[in-house]
């Protein structure tokens, strides 16, 4: 068996905590099903995330928004870039979009930390171009929701784009 990276770990366990949501409905699952489903064992998926469901999903959904929004500005890269690692990581999870439209708006704690991570997300985009406008960098998310939803391939970013990258705006 070969050596799984943190990363590797997180993005199985979260793959599969996320598809379990889904599947068995909200912490109907086992930390058993979750180490099935993902192929890491239970006490690696206790050393990174816990033993307690909650805290497990809790850590998963920091880490997928952290993917996604990259909250941390850890690395800086531009919108067609940030869209094509969105859209990587949405075909290796795909359930993920799935539980970030049942949960936007459903009040619940996942659903605020997503409309706290678009808020930092917006307002970052907004000083990395300041020469857009609020709508729009507005715009440009919407268009990052619809290629995600429709599935768009990577490859086919810089068609959403045309316009500003004739502007050189991005």
């Amino acid at each position: 068996m070969a050596t799984q990276s943190k990363e590797e770990i997180y993005f199985a366990v979260c793959n599969a905590i996320l598809k379990m949501e889904v599947a068995k409905g909200h912490l109907q699952w086992t930390l058993s099903d979750i180490s099935r489903e993902s192929n890491v064992t239970r006490s690696l998926i206790y050393y990174y995330f816990g033993k307690e469901k909650e805290k497990v999903l809790e850590e998963a959904y920091k880490f997928v928004i952290s993917q996604i929004f990259n909250i941390e500005r850890a690395k800086t890269v531009g919108i067609r870039e940030r869209l094509r690692d969105v859209l990587r990581d949405v075909q290796n999870m795909p359930y993920l979009f799935v539980l970030y439209y049942l949960e936007k708006n459903a009040g619940t704690q996942f659903g605020k930390m997503i409309s706290q991570a678009e808020a930092m997300l917006l307002k970052a985009m907004q000083s990395e171009f300041p020469d857009l406008s609020e709508t729009q960098i507005l715009e440009i998310y919407l268009k990052e929701l619809g290629a995600i939803a429709f599935q768009l391939p990577p490859e086919r970013v810089d068609h959403l784009f045309v316009d500003y990258i004739r502007k050189n705006t991005l």
